[in-house]
């Protein structure tokens, strides 16, 4: 099984002119193409690498276009450099076509006289207190590289009518576990909770992916970090999907929302 650090060593050693390049694993797969929350991490991977005089990570758009299949190549370029802001355009393709392209604006810190902030979050179950979640054989290529521990809410494939999972996650990576921000973006493309609300769904599929980082600081315990997906919205085949993530203090670094198209 190649590891998320054996895959991004690769990837950031891969460099050919202006583009990187990965080959795609089985083990990094979800259905026929790649996870989104590896090829979105692909794109900011080459981004930072590129760039070390960037301000901090703000927010990002992300369009999932088409099937990231095989050989993936990533090319990105500087929009706009401007005082407080930068904006990074970054493309994802492969021999499939377009596949994951985004906007990622980093901005610098500004003093202000008011700041408002999430009350901490009360940890009422700690990782090591739960025992590790399977989810055997119908499970997608890619869960292998995580470690997962459900808190609350319907399990993956269970029918609820409140879709709303909280989940401790972290990489099976231990490598990766003291790297922040990039394991992060990984594990946050949470399969969604849309899979605890309708029986019979064949397959679900991110069309975008919006993301506020509400920190810098992305430190947390033993690479654990804790995440909410709920859905509230379902219809016409598609569903939003809103994502939130704390570390292991219980405060917020991250509000994100997905759309999402389901199959049955």
């Amino acid at each position: 099984m190649t590891s998320y650090t054996q895959m991004m060593q690769a990837f950031l050693a891969s460099k050919s002119g202006d583009s990187y390049q990965a080959d795609l694993p089985e083990t990094w797969k979800q259905g026929r193409t790649a996870f989104g929350g590896l090829t979105s991490a692909l794109l900011l991977a080459a981004i930072l690498n590129d760039h070390d005089d960037l301000p901090p990570l703000r927010t990002v758009q992300v369009n999932f276009i088409g099937p990231a299949v095989d050989a993936l190549n990533v090319s990105h370029e500087i929009l706009r450099r401007g005082k407080n802001n930068v904006t990074v355009r970054a493309e994802l393709d492969s021999t499939a076509g377009a596949g994951t392209h985004g906007y990622f604006t980093f901005g610098v810190e500004r003093e202000l006289d008011i700041a408002m902030d999430y009350p901490l979050k009360e940890i009422t179950k700690k990782p090591d207190e739960i025992e590790p979640y399977s989810l055997g054989d119908q499970a997608p290529n890619f869960l292998v590289n995580f470690d997962r521990r459900w808190v609350s809410g319907p399990q993956f494939f269970q029918q609820s009518d409140d879709p709303d999972m909280l989940i401790w996650t972290r990489m099976t990576d231990p490598e990766s576990w003291d790297k922040g921000l990039m394991p992060l973006v990984v594990l946050a493309d949470t399969p969604p909770a849309a899979f605890g609300a309708l029986s019979g769904v064949r397959a679900l599929s991110s069309m975008n992916w919006n993301i506020n980082f509400l920190t810098d600081d992305f430190t947390t315990e033993d690479g654990w970090w804790l995440m909410r997906s709920a859905t509230r919205f379902i219809r016409d085949g598609y569903s939003s999907q809103l994502i939130q993530v704390w570390n292991s203090e219980g405060r917020r670094v991250m509000d994100s929302a997905q759309h999402i198209a389901i199959f049955q």
